[in-house]
């Protein structure tokens, strides 16, 4: 099993009967591989895999299962040969149900309810996008969720048995948005770390980032004043310190995750950074970038006097890649824009300036992998598609669904898990699998 780390591993060996290797076999790809969190094993919606299929027939790739689940835009996360994810079975219903599904068939292993009502007094957007949001997270043996209401939960992985809760609004005073908390949960050694944030009337100071006890749920430690915004954190490693990075109602911050002590702190230049639901992307150096509905920016780290110090590198209200994270690779970023229209663009990591932008794909998600890129825009079209600095090329695209697909997309090996509103869909994407046309749903 995995051990509590600093990242959850990107590879492990089942240890299972015969039969089982003989059916993971037999199934399009291996898995030993792990998306054990939002955005895969480093937050960045990149796969660690090879030989993806360099076109797809004329009827879409190969569908290996699919199958009916509910509404909401919790991502799918893998581990040991089971999928987890959260849903609701209609907008209205009060309950939110966490599900375990067999990765090989897509049949439920277990789920469970929880009470997860839309409150009465939320707007019509917010009943339209009830939720829940999050993504849960894999560690070892266990699995943490939080839903739209702001309760968290740890699950033993294998049956469903719950271990623990807790109630991040009624404890803590959570800031729930009107569509509902959106944060994925993340872990640092021995810990879960929540954004929590500071409600409306701000009654409980100090508590903005909560760190829990994985085993037990007891808090670690609790720190910080600061309003929400959708984003979730992310951890990097900058000169040999550990940093979790959030991006807040009006800054960007660094803290220390071991016990959340302030390593930095940037303002956000303009009110045009409000409303950022992407991840904070690290390029593994130096260098962090953020992206809202109407613009994108950069930051560069740097040490000094033995503290971390940060400057601004570029902002432009030309890039806003604030639908999904971007995508980092060769140097750019690349992303859907924000909104109905459909703009996909790249931007050069340096300069902050746009490399190309195409008019395809209206509020897309997208995973990088072998050196291509996998999308799936709201409307249900999933493509794949090869990219450079000098532009985009559609290998090959499908009407995978009819229904709305805001859900980031899941890539295990070759095999690639995706929903919509309405279903679960697992999809061989590898280079060298038999053929078969697909029936929308």
């Amino acid at each position: 099993m995995i051990q509590s780390t600093f990242f959850p591993v990107r590879l492990r060996i089942l240890r299972r009967s015969p039969a089982f290797w003989l059916v993971g076999v037999l199934f399009a790809s291996p898995l030993y591989a792990q998306w054990p969190q939002w955005g895969g094993a480093d937050r960045d919606f990149t796969a660690d895999t090879s030989k993806l299929a360099d076109s797809w027939p004329e009827g879409g790739p190969k569908r290996l299962w699919h199958r009916t689940l509910g509404t909401g835009y919790s991502a799918i996360v893998v581990d040991d040969g089971m999928l987890f994810t959260m849903y609701r079975k209609s907008k209205p219903d009060p309950y939110e149900f966490t599900i375990a599904l067999d990765a090989a068939t897509g049949e439920t292993i277990w789920q469970k309810r929880n009470m997860a009502a839309v409150p009465s007094a939320t707007e019509d957007y917010g009943k339209r996008f009830s939720g829940p949001n999050a993504t849960p997270l894999i560690v070892g043996d266990r699995l943490y969720t939080i839903g739209r209401n702001a309760k968290l939960q740890c699950f033993q992985k294998t049956d469903g048995k719950i271990l623990w809760k807790q109630d991040l609004l009624k404890k803590f005073g959570a800031q729930i948005e009107t569509c509902g908390y959106s944060p994925s949960p993340i872990a640092f050694h021995n810990t879960i770390i929540m954004p929590v944030g500071l409600s409306e009337k701000g009654a409980h100071e100090g508590n903005s980032l909560v760190a829990f006890d994985q085993t037990t749920g007891d808090v670690v430690w609790q720190r910080h004043k600061f309003r929400l915004n959708h984003s979730s954190p992310v951890l990097i490693k900058y000169q040999g310190q550990d940093q979790l990075v959030l991006c807040t109602k009006e800054t960007v911050i660094g803290v220390a995750p071991a016990d959340g002590e302030l390593v930095w702190q940037y303002t956000l230049p303009t009110e045009r950074m409000e409303g950022i639901f992407a991840t904070p992307v690290w390029d593994g150096k130096d260098t962090l970038f953020f992206s809202s509905r109407e613009m994108g920016c950069a930051i560069r780290l740097a040490k000094g006097e033995g503290k971390t110090t940060v400057e601004p590198l570029w902002s432009s209200h030309k890039t806003p890649l604030g639908m999904g994270t971007p995508v980092l690779m060769d140097n750019m970023l690349v992303a859907a824009k924000r909104g109905v229209a459909p703009l996909f663009m790249a931007v050069d990591t340096e300069t902050g300036k746009r490399l190309w932008i195409k008019r395809l794909f209206p509020m897309a998600t997208a995973i990088g992998g072998d050196g291509k890129l996998i999308v799936l825009d709201h409307k249900g079209l999933l493509a794949l598609a090869g990219v450079t600095r000098d532009g985009l090329t559609v290998l090959s695209q499908h009407q995978l669904t009819e229904q709305e697909s805001f859900t980031a997309p899941t890539l295990v090996g070759t095999t690639l898990y995706v929903r919509d509103e309405k279903h679960i869909i697992a999809l061989d994407v590898g280079g060298n699998a038999d053929r078969q046309a697909n029936v929308g749903l």
